[in-house]
């Protein structure tokens, strides 16, 4: 594969797909909007004071001054609430990811040496959100529509993207099946497993060696 070729597969699947963001829905009304910031204010507040588990959807609408109509009218549960608290981190998280990656790729780094990298990053923003994502996890589950887990559909993405154009540069063998690779590559960042992983004791670095360890043998 041409490196222009690689160069237009990683740009396609590795642009950010940032959650929340709806096209042609008309514009809320300003104090639906001053509510909606207050309870998500009010709720990272609380969150980081006691912990996602501990605060019910209760306490927050009371202590944002809103009504139970008005806090569910936002977000019909906590998975919701974060799910939206995840947004703006994730974002950040992707942008900074995608402009490692394509200063990487200008420089010739080999596909490996991104992968690893980007593992390294993604296991620490997992880490970082393992509360919200739990949350979310459990609204949701792990095999919802593309729009309930926009973290883990752009992981996929990604991952695909350096997988196929390690195996196009002749980096990653040939038969590899890049399909089955991105799903075990992804298993252990999900919530739960992740969470019985630092249960384990294991530190982020060897939990970034491990799941990086299979990497190795498909180069």
């Amino acid at each position: 594969m041409s490196n222009s070729l690689n160069d237009g597969l990683l740009l396609t699947l590795q642009e950010p797909a940032h959650p929340g963001a709806v096209g042609g829905r008309r514009a809320e009304r300003r104090d639906a909007v001053a509510n909606r910031a207050r309870i998500l204010e009010v709720a990272q507040s609380l969150f980081a004071e006691r912990g996602v588990a501990q605060v019910s959807m209760a306490e927050i609408a009371a202590t944002a001054q809103v009504g139970k109509g008005t806090l569910y009218r936002h977000f019909a549960h906590k998975g919701e609430l974060c799910r939206a608290l995840l947004d703006e981190q994730f974002r950040a998280h992707q942008d900074a990811a995608l402009a490692m990656l394509r200063e990487m790729h200008a420089a010739r780094v080999p596909y490996r040496e991104q992968i690893r990298v980007f593992l390294e990053h993604t296991v620490a923003f997992i880490d970082e959100h393992l509360a919200y994502l739990d949350e979310v996890q459990r609204a949701y589950g792990m095999g919802g529509p593309e729009e309930d887990a926009p973290i883990m559909t752009w992981l996929a993405l990604t991952l695909r993207g350096l997988l196929s154009a390690a195996v196009g540069s002749g980096e990653a063998d040939a038969d590899l099946d890049i399909e089955l690779a991105v799903d075990l590559l992804l298993a252990p960042l999900t919530a739960l497993y992740f969470r019985f992983l630092r249960a384990r004791g294991y530190s982020l670095a060897r939990i970034a060696r491990g799941i990086d360890g299979l990497v190795e043998g498909w180069f």
